[in-house]
């Protein structure tokens, strides 16, 4: 599989993209060593398959960059709130740079890469539209043809990854019908309704919606991402048909990979690591590796790029317009969530500080986390949350619904935060019971959902199975089901003790991703998995 494949994201803003903390680069017997001229940076998820070339970089410069990976929003509140890392590098900077607080910290900025976002639909489709090898489709066809149930496609939350958020833009401005920049009034009007009830697969990174993609591919007609990776998708041997790439008439947005100077200290370094970034050579080799294009006009396109000519869109240039557009995209416009929460209470929960936490993690998607990352992570309009706990046996299932006003949600969000606040420690922990009992509570809604809501399991647990079923038991049952009956995907958070290995097998198993909460705050894991849902 191509590097460009494994990017994988909480991006939000111009911008989003990623998210987690990532081990640091492996070193060469002849690079720096991790602490000596160590260059920190903040980086989006994605630049995962760039931190494999820092070796590389750091002969070359003396220049060691250790990446700690985040999504742009979360970039932008650890920058806001005093982060000491040297610098940041995302795929999209623009929202970082109009945000008050971040934006006067960045001293430098320098494109290092290109890659627009664009839609890759299976060839066969694309023809039968009439789309493949056409410049003359525009964002209205394609919108068009989504009202009608001609086609479906997958793309990342826009308020998690930036290829969402980027293309969320790209079809609003398009959309809008001007050639300037967005505006409050264009936002307002909300003209993309109709392309996304075309939608039926969502994620949190780019990289982890090829994965899905590519493990289901019958689910989804086609995805929109950056088209590096669709292009590595188009060379990976498990690709049952090839992706037809889009690049519509009006236009697309591009990413750009800015590598934003933060330290003034470091500015001499900095300038070593630009300067080589931009050679020939390495432009060349980053190319290849990662299918993205180089900024140095004197590196020739690979052949492996479509000749398709790139207008770029307007970005809007106003902080309230971009959150008006996130806001309206998550509270109106998107296909709302209907989320299963299956929440460990066993005994362990309180000797660790667990059931506390999770009281925290809960209060915080019903309303009390304010920041930008909080808000947008918040239980949403026309939600469906559903909560099952658990020690030795899962209880009854409670169930809480969004509505669509300020004042119903509001009311919705403090039932929620008044049963985390009762939930208790005690007894044993029957992990695959209770995750049996909120699947089989999902097929049984599954027939009048249809396509009304993404369905996810979210499981929490701190420690081991030790009553009922076990993980091959329930696998058995799981692999028994008809195959329509497969389709909820689990997202697992392994807290304190928990078999980290079984979880992710349990993720692995239908389709969904584990996350290790062990080192981390609880809180943040699960504004994590909002990407997901």
């Amino acid at each position: 599989m191509r590097p460009a494949l494994k990017a994988a994201s909480l991006l939000v803003g111009a911008l989003l993209g990623l998210m987690g903390c990532g081990p640091q680069n492996p070193n060469s017997a002849n690079a720096p060593s991790d602490t000596q001229n160590s260059f920190r940076l903040l980086a989006g998820s994605e630049l995962k398959d760039i931190a494999d070339l820092a070796p590389e970089i750091a002969r070359a410069t003396g220049v060691n960059l250790q990446f700690e990976y985040s999504g742009t929003l979360d970039a932008v509140e650890k920058i806001a709130a005093g982060s000491t890392v040297d610098g940041v590098w995302v795929s999209h900077g623009k929202y970082l740079q109009m945000t008050p607080g971040a934006k006067e910290r960045i001293k430098f900025a320098e494109k290092t890469m290109l890659s627009p976002v664009v839609l890759g639909l299976k060839d066969s489709k694309a023809k039968a539209l009439g789309w493949c090898g056409n410049a003359n489709v525009t964002w209205q066809d394609i919108a068009s043809a989504a009202e009608a149930g001609k086609f479906t496609f997958g793309m990342t939350n826009p308020a998690s990854s930036n290829s969402g958020f980027t293309a969320l833009i790209g079809l609003t401005a398009a959309l809008s019908g001007k050639a300037d920049a967005l505006t409050l009034a264009d936002v307002q009007a909300n003209k993309t309704g109709a392309f996304f009830k075309a939608q039926r697969l969502t994620s949190g990174s780019s990289g982890w919606l090829a994965e899905a993609f590519l493990r289901d591919q019958a689910a989804v007609d086609g995805i929109i991402n950056y088209e590096s990776i669709l292009l590595s998708l188009n060379q990976n041997p498990q690709l049952g048909e090839k992706l037809c790439l889009i690049y519509p008439k009006e236009g697309i947005i591009t990413a750009d990979y800015p590598l934003m100077l933060l330290n003034d200290a470091r500015k001499a370094d900095y300038d070593k690591v630009i300067s080589f970034l931009r050679t020939p050579e390495f432009q060349q080799r980053m190319m290849e590796k990662t299918l993205r294009r180089p900024v140095n006009s004197s590196v020739k396109i690979s052949s492996d790029f479509p000749s398709a000519l790139l207008i770029e869109l307007p970005f809007p240039g106003q902080l309230d317009v971009v959150n008006a557009l996130l806001d309206g995209f998550q509270n109106q416009v998107r296909i709302p969530a209907r989320s299963w929460f299956v929440l460990d209470t066993s005994g362990s929960m309180g000797g660790n500080g667990g059931i506390e936490q999770l009281k925290s993690a809960l209060a915080g998607l019903g309303g009390d986390d304010s920041s930008v990352s909080g808000r947008l992570t918040h239980f949403l309009n026309r939600e469906r949350i559903e909560i099952v706990t658990f020690s030795d046996r899962a209880r009854p299932v409670r169930r809480f619904a969004m509505g669509d006003t300020p004042s119903d949600n509001e009311a919705t969000r403090r039932q929620i935060v008044n049963f985390a606040q009762q939930l208790q420690a005690g007894g044993g922990t029957a992990i695959y019971d209770a995750v049996t009992v909120a699947y089989q509570d999902a097929i049984m809604a599954r027939p009048g959902d249809g396509d009304r809501y993404y369905q996810t399991l979210v499981l929490m647990t701190d420690g081991q199975n030790t009553r009922g079923r076990d993980f091959s038991e329930f696998a058995a049952w799981y692999h028994n089901l008809p195959t329509d009956q497969r389709a909820l995907r689990i997202f697992p958070v392994a807290f304190g003790e928990a078999d980290m290995e079984e979880l992710k097998r349990l993720a692995d198993l239908t389709g969904g991703k584990a996350f290790d909460g062990r080192k981390g705050d609880l809180r943040q894991m699960f504004k994590e998995i909002r990407g997901y849902q």
